[in-house]
């Protein structure tokens, strides 16, 4: 059975590159795309089952070239990079991507990684692996904490951001038009029902909570991977 491999990169020399690799094995067709509009024109008239996607490919980027195909077509995305940044490379898993290569990865751990997509496996380095359990483990952490503020009042929550704005008691009256007295009370509260030995520790709290960024931003849920072949 031939898989159709789409090899999407800016750069020319590193396509042909990658084509002349793959084009040895009987079971792969390798067509080409510089860009996104390339891309989408190759999708449409070719119909490729894997997309090797470059996480820089222009003009924006990997991430909407992984859209598109999520959105449009039944093409398995695997993006791939050297060294891109975290963000990126889950923003790209959110987008629909179903796995992630090194472009250092050997020319016999390419071919088996993209036989595996094709038997419907995905490509999961190591290094992602990690990446995703780290954002996992973040989203369970805030769901923690947001758990844990939902049992402050709505003016505990305002006095609780501006603590972790730095304000003081004076400060913090001064603002909700309330007395020092009453924040005082307010702060107290706040310590007590989150169980945090001070207010330093109920503004950490405070910017894990709401603030932080984490998997939640991406989308992780549901994502399946196997092992990267090198």
């Amino acid at each position: 059975m031939t898989t159709r491999i789409l090899v999407a990169d800016a750069l020319a020399i590193f396509r042909s590159g990658v084509r002349n690799l793959l084009v040895r094995e009987r079971d792969f067709q390798v067509v080409e795309a510089g860009d996104l509009g390339q891309l989408r024109e190759v999708v449409a008239e070719r119909e490729p089952d894997i997309a090797l996607v470059d996480l820089d490919l222009p003009p924006v980027g990997g991430v909407a070239a992984v859209s598109l195909l999520k959105r449009t077509t039944k093409t398995r995305a695997v993006v791939w990079s050297f060294d891109p940044p975290r963000d990126v490379v889950l923003a790209a898993v959110r987008a629909g991507a179903i796995g992630y290569l090194h472009k250092e990865i050997s020319p016999q751990g390419l071919v088996r990684s993209l036989r595996g997509v094709a038997r419907g496996e995905a490509p999961l380095s190591r290094d992602l692996a990690t990446l995703m359990i780290d954002a996992l483990h973040g989203l369970e952490r805030r769901e923690h904490v947001r758990d844990q503020a939902a049992a402050l009042s709505a003016r505990e929550r305002e006095v609780l951001a501006l603590i972790a704005r730095g304000s003081r008691n004076k400060e913090i009256a001064v603002e909700l038009t309330i007395s020092e007295f009453t924040v005082k009370r307010h702060v107290q509260n706040i310590l007590q029902k989150l169980a945090q030995p001070s207010r330093r520790s109920a503004a950490a709290f405070y910017r894990s909570a709401f603030e932080a960024e984490g998997a939640s931003s991406y989308g992780l849920a549901g994502f399946t991977g196997t092992e990267q072949l090198q």
